[in-house]
Parts: structure tokens; sequence; C-alpha cells
């Protein structure tokens, strides 16, 4: 009877090659063949950055959303998206900080569930308690008077993450009563809680 065999090696370059000829559009070749130890080095540099660009698109995403709930007008809108763009990665505490035409603050999660699961890991559960203490409870490096500012949690909006979040939410005690999802229905006028806001997945432009 014959068994797969695996070789970690064999796994890693396919994968690698695959990525690079679907996703980059290149011709099929053995790419991985081609990588030295410094071509490798400078690739994870490079990939390093990756949750930050994901991150900023989420960003651009949720400012639109906010200019649209909110009714910014174009100025505005223009304002804020060109404040975020020039803006160093937590240069202001959050990831999101705007003081005007509403005070606002966001934090944005890129989580998506583990084993493609319906639940968030440990580290993942921990990571958004982190985040949700410093919308409420302030960051050092952010002195704001956050008692002005609404807060929002901003989430990738999939079916798995939806019900990973909501899983956290109602089996913390603590927070349970804290976060709010938002709907067309509820009406964002609190400064005590988190806004859990749904944003599509980015697109390939800001």
């Amino acid at each position: 009877m014959e068994t797969d065999f695996y070789n970690r090696e064999t796994f890693l370059r396919e994968r690698l090659n695959t990525f690079l000829a679907r996703e980059l559009r290149l011709p099929e070749a053995d790419y991985y063949a081609n990588l030295t130890d410094e071509s490798l080095l400078s690739l994870k540099s490079v990939l390093a950055d990756i949750n930050n660009i994901f991150t900023l698109r989420v960003c651009i995403n949720f400012v639109d959303w906010l200019a649209s709930r909110f009714n910014f007008n174009e100025i505005d809108t223009q304002a804020v998206r060109a404040s975020l763009l020039k803006t160093k990665p937590g240069a202001n505490g959050y990831d999101i900080h705007i003081p005007t035409p509403i005070r606002a603050i966001a934090e944005i999660k890129c989580n998506v569930p583990i084993n493609r699961g319906n639940k968030y890991g440990s580290n993942q559960r921990d990571g958004i308690k982190k985040d949700v203490t410093a919308l409420l409870q302030g960051k050092s490096k952010a002195r704001l008077n956050l008692h002005d500012y609404l807060k929002f949690l901003v989430l990738l909006d999939r079916p798995a993450i939806r019900a990973a979040t909501e899983h956290f939410r109602l089996g913390s005690k603590l927070y349970r009563d804290r976060l709010i999802v938002v709907s067309d229905a509820i009406e964002i006028d609190r400064q005590d809680v988190v806004y859990v806001v749904y944003v599509s997945p980015p697109s390939n432009s800001l």
C-alpha cells in the first residue's frame, strides 16, 4: 500500500512558486531555486510590510464608511484620507485618529479565525482584548480625552469573522456589554462603548 511522502522543502517550494505565478501573473518557473539566503532575507523584510499595507487599505475602507455614515462633505473626507496616508503606522497610538469633523479613534484587526474555523485562537482573543481595552482606557502614546471620542473596532466582513467575534463578545463578561455591533438601526452616539464595524476586504487601490 502506497503512502504519501511529505517533504517540507518540496511543499514550501510549490507554495511559493504557485503563489508568485498565480498572484503576480509571472511565468511558471522554479523561483524558489533562484533565491539565495540574501534574497530570502530581503523578501522576508518586504513581506513584513504586508500587514501594514493590508491594514492601510482596511483603514481607507473604514474612513469611506465613516464618511458615508456621518455625512462628511467631500472636503472633510479627503482631508481625513490625506491625514491617514501621511501618518506613520501607530504614530497617534491608534490605527485611526480623527479629530474632526467628528472625534473618533479606531483599531483595525485583520484577524481570520485559525484553522478556518469560527472561533479565534487564544492569541487572537488576547489581541482583541488588548485593543478594546486601549480604546476604552487609552494608551500612554496617545494622550487624548477619550470621553470625547467615538471608539471603533474594525474587522473584515466575512461570515467566519462575524461568528468568531460574536463568540468572543458573548463569552466575555468584561466586554459583552461594551462591544456593540453596528447596524443601520444602531445609533452611534456613545463614547463609553466600542462599536464593531465590519468592512469589505480591501481592493487593490487607494
